[in-house]
């Protein structure tokens, strides 16, 4: 009779009546006592209603009837799990698989307590062992996947992965999981797809909506930030979707609302560091509204930068480099200050949490200085073409040994240039973790910084000690403020007589422009009444105003419109103002209309003020291609160089094109590039001594055609100057070799 009321009890079980069986196994050892299946059955299911200690006792009695019985060890472990002794359970889990080393069953469980444990690689074996046993079940190969994903090679990795949702095809987890990997891995459109299809399944997942909206962000799709709110409907205590949200909302230029969503993440988790980052970068918009409102944020940030400095740093470990003050300078004024507060937190929270690095010794007599060159733009990218592109060509290997460290996720035709210019590459780490092992095993002697400020994990690095000498350059022209940066590597021309009080670093000013700069050349002009595609073709973003007005100057300022100050918007109608019918041409923000609709309205009421019509004289074109930009220039009268942050990379990419360019130097180095450039080519006449003469220069160039001919062909015979200079190289390896008998790292960094 038993054996027919166990038999139905397990039909129970496994059908999950676990109420019904239970009450069959206790009918069952009413009349045996000592049946000890039924004891150990009992005990699993009351082990799993929430009473673990008494299910474990139940399966203790069963184990004492039947010693050395494989699943009574087994179910034991789930008891220990439960009762949250992980390490009981482990020993209950190898027992079991002493007994019976061929059950998968086993071996899945005992890895899945290993890897809570955080014992990686013995979880890893063990899941191995079992996938090995039980090739065809899906949820080991999904555990073996999940296990390997974070340091696991790639290849296994994905197929387990693949394995999982062969042998199940509708595993909304596993898919969700396989597009988190491929996310890690770089491989956007691909995650795409999984995580599409994980919530085809299961669509009331956050944590798969919160991926997808990364995903999406990355990839430029529409649509981002209904993913995100998607998660927060489903789970509004998700810190993650608030962060990710609040960035968005932060690149879109809506400040307010991204301040508000990182709150939220801070709501959800008081702990959760990225966010309370992001609330004090956040305070920094991309665009100002008004002059008044530049003074109100800058106050903002330095309240909020002090609460970071006064706060809980161990909050923030993980979070630096993540989220930076990119735009803190764009406010055009002197920023040491602020800098050094944020550069000497950053350096303070890592020297707490990171273990020091043991720096090589000074360059054995002959032997070569490494150089490790750390940045995420070894790509088509500024940087690139600024610094990286003149270093890695041009540097005399005989004397230095360069090792580039491509920190960024985006790779291109340059970076395998890049790569092949190195003696060693290094590209793809998991992690700022990997990323700091392998500057420390390199031991460079020297770090070069292209920038500090713009990729998160040179951001992060710089805050380090990694080298005995370490060097920024110009990338992002501002002080970093952090003591691990000794020096600043700069341009003679570009710096003012008292340039040394902006920064924290040593100032090095290198000869002339600071570069070692390669052109993109691009066709001279065209007409500027030819189809395309050129401005003529461009339809005006401002009342619609149709396409540019051929027959009237042309004035191109085609810069980022961050880099726009509201106090200088009245160039624009006071030049209209003296020629009556000119326009002004502008590029739109990538990024967010937002950006763009608040820099119209901006520049519709400096027009206003002075009895003007915007709409009249104000183009705003969308995006276009390096080498429409180049030829757009070319269809120009007068380029408008902007005040305050001044044209770098932009200003020699035009001088293809022969170009008119009026520019006044600012106060600070960011502001005087384009002086700098037209200085070293000997054409210094349209640099202005004010803001009145930068007007009066920007008339005489429109109205006489025959100066700004003159202009033109001296920038034509003098242009070759600002490129391939290779004083500057000679000057930065006698710098780089003498750096290394200077002071060293533990004396301070700043002047």
């Amino acid at each position: 009779m038993n054996d027919a009321a166990f038999a139905e009890a397990m039909t129970l079980h496994q059908a999950g009546r676990t109420g019904e069986a239970a009450t069959l196994y206790r009918t069952i050892l009413g009349r045996d006592p000592n049946h000890a299946e039924s004891l150990h059955l009992l005990g699993l299911i009351t082990v799993e209603q929430a009473d673990p200690e008494a299910g474990m006792a139940l399966i203790r009695r069963a184990m004492a009837i039947t010693p050395d019985y494989a699943p009574h060890h087994n179910s034991l472990g789930h008891a220990y799990r439960r009762l949250g002794r992980p390490q009981d359970a482990v020993r209950a889990y190898r027992e079991a698989a002493q007994l019976r080393p061929g059950s998968a069953e086993i071996h899945n469980n005992l890895a899945t307590t290993l890897d809570d444990l955080g014992r990686h690689q013995e979880a890893v074996e063990h899941y191995r062992q079992a996938a090995a046993l039980a090739p065809e079940t899906a949820d080991i190969w999904y555990n073996l996947a999940n296990a390997l994903a974070a340091t696991g090679p790639p290849g296994e990795t994905e197929a387990c992965y693949r394995n999982a949702v062969r042998l199940r095809p509708h595993f909304a987890d596993a898919l969700a999981n396989y597009g988190g990997w491929l996310m890690a891995q770089g491989r956007w459109a691909e995650a795409e797809s999984r995580l599409n299809e994980a919530l085809r399944l299961a669509p009331d997942n956050a944590g798969t909506w919160n991926n997808l909206g990364i995903v999406s962000q990355k990839l430029d799709r529409p649509g981002t930030e209904a993913m995100y709110r998607s998660a927060l409907a489903i789970d509004p205590r998700l810190p993650d979707a608030y962060y990710n949200l609040g960035c968005l909302l932060s690149g879109q230029g809506r400040s307010d609302e991204a301040i508000a969503s990182h709150q939220a993440a801070i709501a959800a988790d008081p702990r959760f560091g990225p966010a309370r980052l992001a609330v004090c970068m956040a305070q920094l918009p991309i665009l100002y509204r008004s002059q008044v409102e530049v003074a109100t944020r800058r106050q903002r940030y330095a309240v909020a930068l002090q609460d970071l400095v006064t706060g809980d740093v161990s909050l923030l470990a993980a979070a630096i480099g993540r989220s930076q003050p990119f735009f803190l300078p764009y406010q055009g004024q002197d920023d040491r200050a602020l800098q050094t507060s944020y550069g000497q937190f950053a350096c303070r929270v890592l020297a707490a949490t990171e273990p020091p690095t043991s720096l090589p010794a000074a360059p054995a007599q002959g032997e070569r200085i490494r150089i490790g060159i750390v940045s995420g733009f070894f790509r088509d990218h500024t940087v690139f073409k600024l610094f990286l592109e003149g270093w890695l060509t041009h540097l005399d290997r005989t004397r230095f040994e360069v090792i580039g460290f491509h920190t960024g996720g985006v790779d291109d035709a340059q970076t395998a240039r890049c790569a092949g210019w190195c003696e060693r590459f290094v590209s793809g780490l998991p992690s700022a973790a990997a990323w700091r092992e392998a500057i420390s095993s390199a031991a460079p002697h020297v770090l070069l910084y292209p920038e500090v400020g713009i990729d998160p994990i040179a951001g992060r690095l710089a805050a380090m000690r990694l080298a005995p000498v370490q060097c920024v350059a110009w990338g992002q022209p501002e002080t970093t403020g952090m003591p691990t940066i000794d020096y600043f590597l700069s341009s003679e021309l570009m710096e003012p007589p008292e340039a040394d009080a902006h920064y924290t670093e040593r100032l090095v000013r290198l000869p002339n422009l600071g570069l070692c700069y390669t052109p993109d050349m691009s066709p001279l002009p065209r007409p500027r009444a030819a189809a395309k595609p050129g401005l003529a073709a461009r339809p005006a973003s401002i009342g619609e105003a149709g396409p540019l007005d051929i027959s009237a100057p042309v004035f191109w300022s085609g810069q980022a419109l961050y880099k726009y100050l509201p106090r200088y918007d009245a160039i624009f109608p006071r030049i209209a103002a003296q020629l009556g019918a000119c326009q002004f041409v502008f590029i739109a923000f990538a990024n967010s209309q937002a950006v763009t609709d608040a820099f119209r309205d901006r520049l519709r009421a400096a027009f206003a003020t002075a009895g003007q019509d915007a709409d009249q004289h104000v183009v705003i074109l969308p995006p276009m291609s390096q080498r429409d930009y180049i030829d757009a220039v070319g269809r120009a009268d007068v380029v408008l160089d902007t005040v305050g942050w001044s044209g770098g990379k932009s200003t020699l990419d035009c001088l293809a094109q022969n170009p008119a360019i009026v520019t006044w130097p600012g106060r600070f180095m960011r502001g005087r590039h384009t002086a700098a450039i037209l200085r070293r080519i000997g054409c210094p006449t349209t640099i202005a001594g004010s803001l009145d003469e930068y007007v009066s220069i920007a008339v005489r160039l429109a109205r006489d055609p025959v100066w700004r001919a003159q202009v033109r062909q001296a920038v034509a015979l003098g242009k070759h100057l600002a490129f391939g200079d290779l004083a500057y190289v000679r000057a930065l390896e006698t710098f780089l070799s003498e750096a290394m008998v200077g002071p060293r790292a533990d004396q301070p960094a700043s002047v």
